[in-house]
């Protein structure tokens, strides 16, 4: 039986990757290089030091990846001080209420930090029903490692098999497959791998679909 619903937060809760991609084009136009779409594409839900070996292989030897992370983290704060709007994805307050008034626990596992996940849960006014949260700081290993979600369960005080999990990226989904948990992709940007394909409770094209299937998903 279900008791707990962990979310993801970029791209499954805010469309905040389309403004990440335009911080990463920004930044890496600095240096006169064009971020793709698909190597940000390449780059989602995995640590930091990932996405910088790809950036490198995409690049060449001779860019430096830790200098256009930095810049695009400050273009993103710049953005993000200056009033910028983060939308919700569809669909996606309405489901973290709905979960909270079933009497569900309900957990937070980002890649990104802190304080951004703060700052984004209490911008857009659903921070009170978070009872758990985890970012990229408490973490060793990021996704697709399965420490993320284990540890959210763990301060949920619930068993992973008690978890339900909603991922946009495969890498977050693979992640939450490997904690033992029941694990529904609703993907933006990335796509379903074979393991996810095989492995995923659900696969949903918004998380507004996920209502005739809410018995079987909370069972």
């Amino acid at each position: 039986m279900i008791t707990s619903v962990i979310f993801d937060m970029d791209g499954l809760l805010f469309d905040t990757e389309i403004i990440y991609f335009s911080c990463y084009k920004k930044a890496a136009a600095e240096w006169g290089l064009d971020f793709t779409f698909e190597l940000f594409s390449a780059c989602i839900g995995i640590s930091r030091e990932e996405a910088e070996r790809f950036m490198k292989q995409h690049f060449g030897k001779e860019v430096d990846p830790a200098q256009i992370h930095n810049r695009t983290y400050q273009l993103v704060e710049d953005y993000l001080q200056s009033g910028g709007e983060i939308p919700f994805r569809p669909g996606a307050k309405e489901a973290v209420e709905f979960f909270y008034h079933r009497r569900l626990k309900i957990g937070l596992a980002s890649s990104n930090m802190r304080k951004w996940a703060e700052f984004y849960l209490r911008k857009k006014e659903i921070l009170k029903y978070f009872s758990a949260i985890t970012t990229c700081e408490e973490v060793k290993n990021l996704k697709p490692n399965p420490e993320v979600y284990l540890k959210t369960a763990h301060k949920l005080e619930v068993p992973p098999q008690q978890c339900l999990v909603f991922e946009d990226s495969a890498a977050g989904a693979t992640a939450a497959i490997a904690a033992g948990m029941r694990t529904c992709m609703v993907p933006q940007i990335s796509k379903p791998t074979r393991l996810i394909r095989e492995q995923a409770f659900k696969i949903y094209t918004s998380l507004q679909d996920i209502y005739p299937d809410i018995e079987e998903l909370l069972a």
